[in-house]
């Protein structure tokens, strides 16, 4: 049993190996894990604090919208009762006539920009500006339906030149003790508080927005996402919190190209609303300590490392220069340059070896110069072999004369338009040459009849790519040949022979092989068919990819032919035998 060798190594670096190892190797490790606990420290405080932030801003526009709407109620609880009190009057008109709805809006703080009470005649106390803009009256209008059919209303947000900052109209119905809709309580509530803890976080360096469950922009603290609203769904975290409006913190990247940066985020949802808060940070801003102290580390980490490199590489070039010419030359040896010799320096065991080496390389020359001509002389041996064996094949008909020679001519062109390399081009060359040696064992009758075969003699000519399979099959080099000699004849639909495959199934060699021999099958004056002219024939074949021939190795045909690569000598060859 072979024992394994294992690869040595070279003088330069076991030193530096050693010296790294003992300086550098230490200062890296510590380094690195210095590195990994701060920056994952850090990580966890800022995913701690920005989750902090969002829950927060969630929590208080939660808080803000709900206590607006339990106000509204308290509105529509109040004309209930004074309903019930004083049946003859409209409590409606009357909260308009009184100073409740400016109580109620005093007490918001100026959130609520538009308050009504309105009975179903869509009458009674209404707290408004002069001239409302168009969006919200539409809004307000679409409300007031809700409400009348028993459903509290939250519209979506809507901003005005009026009200830049934006606002969100809800409504509830006003019902009585029988809960009957007796009319609606609405009111347009400003965004600007929402928006005013959105600019506090900006003060941190952190960017908040809320998204609407679209994915839209509703509220940022950055200005420059204005107008981003589709833009939206192709941010990580806004996409996750489409799909699932969870608490969740991540990092991801924001933007694209060369404004492209990384960020840490955190989203949460505002259950009231159906809406996200989601509160980012620039990595580079929050592991810039991280960054400072890696930059600096891996400086000096650098510095030792060059140092230990550059004594190594030293002491390695004055101890052992004269072995690494020596290596260097026998590295050269084994690629295959014999003519290599060394200077005869060093110490006296280093200079014999240096007069051996020189000796050995001289020899080695000159086998391998006798080695390649006699291994040039057994490959010219054995295709000329292979030329006599086809061209006594296509002897037995006059017509035929040269085909197995011509196939394989095209087959290479064809190979070589593919840009198969040399050893698979050598393999087709051999396929092409032998694909009808199993004629052999084929009556000449069947050969040489000069009409059309009965569907008995086409069965029995059908058999010569097995009998040429295993003709040849005995022969080990040609293991790899076989494949394309049988299967010259099958079909990219599949409906070729002898077995019948399809597309991929076909070996590649078989499939060159089928395209060139049809190729001189039509370029050559057969018994039954006159030769056809070369452009009619490129034509006819592409016509068959995809049924009869696979359609990478057409192309190839037809772009040789074009490049005019491809010399029809079918009939030519005929002529001149003939004669």
């Amino acid at each position: 049993m072979a024992s394994i060798k294992l690869p040595r190594p070279s003088l330069f670096a076991v030193l530096a190996g050693v010296l790294v190892s003992v300086a550098v190797l230490p200062l890296v490790i510590s380094h690195m894990r210095l590195v990994s606990i701060n920056r994952e420290a850090l990580r966890t405080a800022e995913e701690q604090y920005l989750l902090r932030s969002a829950v927060k801003i969630a929590g208080d526009v939660d808080h803000f919208f709900e206590t607006s709407e339990i106000q509204l109620r308290k509105i529509s609880e109040a004309l209930t009762l004074a309903g019930s009190i004083a049946p003859d009057r409209n409590p409606f008109m009357f909260a308009g006539n009184s100073t409740l709805l400016t109580e109620f809006t005093s007490v918001q703080s100026g959130d609520v920009l538009v308050l009504r009470t309105l009975d179903l005649d869509g009458r009674g106390g209404i707290l408004q500006p002069e001239k409302l803009d168009e969006a919200i009256d539409f809004e307000l209008a679409r409300a007031f339906k809700a409400a009348l059919d028993g459903t509290r209303f939250s519209g979506e947000p809507v901003r005005t030149p009026t009200f830049p900052e934006g606002g969100v109209v809800k409504a509830v119905p006003v019902t009585g003790y029988s809960k009957q809709v007796l009319g609606v309580v609405e009111a347009f509530i400003s965004l600007a508080s929402v928006k005013a803890s959105l600019e506090d976080e900006r003060k941190r360096d952190v960017t908040a927005y809320i998204v609407d469950r679209q994915g839209n922009l509703i509220l940022s603290n950055d200005p420059k996402m204005e107008g981003t609203k589709g833009a939206l769904l192709k941010v990580e975290l806004v996409k996750e919190f489409v799909a699932h409006p969870v608490r969740l913190s991540r990092s991801y990247s924001r933007m694209s190209g060369g404004a492209a940066k990384r960020v840490l985020g955190t989203v949460a949802p505002i259950e009231s609303m159906d809406w996200g808060v989601i509160v980012e940070k620039d990595e580079a801003r929050a592991y810039a300590a991280v960054t400072q102290m890696t930059r600096t580390t891996t400086i000096g980490a650098i510095i030792a490392m060059l140092l230990g490199v550059g004594a190594a590489f030293l002491a390695a070039r004055l101890v052992a220069r004269p072995l690494t010419e020596l290596v260097e030359k026998v590295r050269l040896v084994a690629e295959g340059n014999y003519s290599q010799k060394v200077p005869i320096q060093g110490t006296s065991e280093i200079a014999e070896l240096s007069e051996t080496f020189n000796m050995m390389s001289g020899e080695i020359e000159q086998a391998v110069i006798k080695l390649k001509q006699a291994a040039r002389e057994n490959q010219e041996l054995f295709l000329n072999s292979i030329r006599s064996l086809a061209a006594a094949i296509d002897a037995k008909d006059p017509y035929t004369r040269g085909h197995s020679e011509r196939v394989a001519r095209y087959s290479v062109i064809i190979a070589k338009e593919m840009s198969l390399p040399p050893e698979e081009i050598r393999k087709v060359r051999i396929a092409a040459l032998l694909h009808d040696v199993g004629k052999i064992g084929i009556d000449d009758r069947i050969l040489r009849k000069p009409t059309a075969l009965t569907d008995d003699e086409f069965d029995v000519m059908k058999t010569h790519p097995v009998k040429g399979s295993l003709i040849m099959g005995h022969i080990p080099q040609l293991r790899e040949i076989i494949p394309g000699m049988k299967h010259h004849h099958e079909r990219w639909d599949g409906g070729g022979y002898p077995d019948g495959l399809m597309g991929e199934e076909i070996p590649f060699i078989a499939r060159i092989v089928s395209v060139a021999d049809t190729f001189d099958a039509m370029t050559t004056t057969r018994p039954y068919q006159k030769a056809m002219k070369t452009d009619f024939v490129v034509s006819r074949i592409r016509s068959f990819t995809g049924t009869r021939f696979d359609p990478a190795v057409v192309s190839a045909l037809v772009k040789s032919y074009e490049k005019k690569e491809l010399e029809v000598v079918g009939e030519a060859a005929r002529l001149a035998a003939s004669a």
